[in-house]
């Protein structure tokens, strides 16, 4: 048996590294993996953490450090990271590292096309450059098309060996139970706010208050409140569409509207026009959430503790049966937006509600 130590880029989710570190350990490395959870949580960073380790030289040499961060593997591995984060599919297929690939939406797709996985396949059919692993990355797995769903899933059914796929998804029931049956399915959970307020504190030297605030604003993700802390722009965004939705109870129509124009900015159509007003319809849901825990008395654990004072103010204006009314309309808009409503339109169906 192999003793590695690990640093492992993950907050929370502990049986996961603990569940990665036995298979390295014990030399038993699955063919497919899904790293299934909501977003920030860490997925990716632990999947290519995961990745570098499995391609690092010092494995060989069944003791150390894992990844090393200093062979050969490791150096080119950091390259491949670099290439990734450019965001195109030719940026992220074959610079860098040669045995490391990665492929996700298309800025404006809907979905991951054919030719994508088709690509992605024939890259990890060739030999490896350096004699191990060959390592693939498919961000947003639950976006495949049906076509590109059906090709990955051929490859699955006959994998090769020292070939290992990790799919990256939110939603693993979008994604087709002949795929995840094939797969070693690892389920990231929302991490304690105690947690991430120590994390906010321990690494990153935030402040006691700012910590408590930004580990409840974080909803149990800890990535996001990495993002608040260290992007102004990324919190006050948020801030914003907080306060779009409070003060809807006091504006015109009219009013409204121009306030979801606010948020959207020039993106109404489109697939960035799609994820902005999905975000918008979670922070939205997340505002009234606290509206539904104030009303019960649980004014110490509702998460937007930076607007208190307006949740306050608002609280003896909204009944029960508006605040489930609203959710109502919160889950109709993104099913909606699902199934291509302008998301301009599904907001401001909510709006006219409040």
């Amino acid at each position: 048996m192999s003793n590695f130590t690990y640093d492992w880029p993950l907050v929370g989710n502990q049986q996961i590294t603990e569940f990665l570190e036995k298979s390295i350990q014990n030399n038993n490395i699955s063919g497919t993996y899904i790293f299934n959870g909501p977003d920030n949580l860490g997925k990716t960073t632990l999947a290519k953490s995961f990745a570098s380790a499995l391609l690092c030289s010092a494995k060989e040499s069944g003791s150390g450090r894992l990844p090393c961060g200093q062979c050969r593997s490791c150096h080119q591995f950091k390259q491949s990271e670099i290439a990734a984060d450019k965001g195109a599919v030719q940026a992220e297929i074959g610079e860098g590292h040669g045995d490391f690939h990665v492929i996700k939406k298309e800025k404006d797709k809907k979905n991951i096309s054919v030719e994508q996985i088709r690509e992605f396949i024939r890259v990890l059919s060739m030999s490896s450059f350096l004699g191990g692993y060959k390592i693939g990355i498919i961000k947003h797995a639950d976006s495949l098309s049906v076509n590109a769903a059906n090709a990955l899933l051929k490859t699955l059914e006959e994998p090769r060996p020292k070939v290992v796929i990790i799919l990256i998804a939110e939603d693993m029931e979008s994604l087709p139970a002949t795929i995840a049956s094939r797969a070693r399915v690892l389920q990231f959970r929302s991490v304690p706010t105690d947690t991430i307020y120590e994390y906010l504190i321990n690494e990153h030297k935030a402040s006691r208050s700012q910590a408590k605030d930004l580990s409840r604003l974080a909803l149990g993700r800890p990535a996001l409140a990495v993002k608040f802390f260290e992007n102004k722009d990324t919190y006050t965004f948020y801030q914003e569409q907080v306060n779009v939705f409070l003060d809807f109870k006091n504006q015109t129509i009219g009013e409204r509207f121009l306030s979801i124009e606010s948020l959207l900015g020039k993106k109404t159509t489109g697939q960035e026009a799609v994820r902005i007003a999905g975000r918008v319809l979670q922070v939205w849901q997340g505002a009234l959430r606290d509206l539904l825990l104030m009303e019960y008395g649980f004014f110490n654990i509702i998460q937007h503790q930076i607007t208190k004072e307006k949740l306050d103010a608002l609280k003896p204006l909204f009944s029960l049966t508006d605040i489930f009314r609203l959710f109502k309309a919160i889950e109709a808009a993104e099913e909606n937006i699902f199934y291509n409503v302008n998301p301009k339109l599904a907001l401001e169906e909510v709006a006219v509600k409040v």
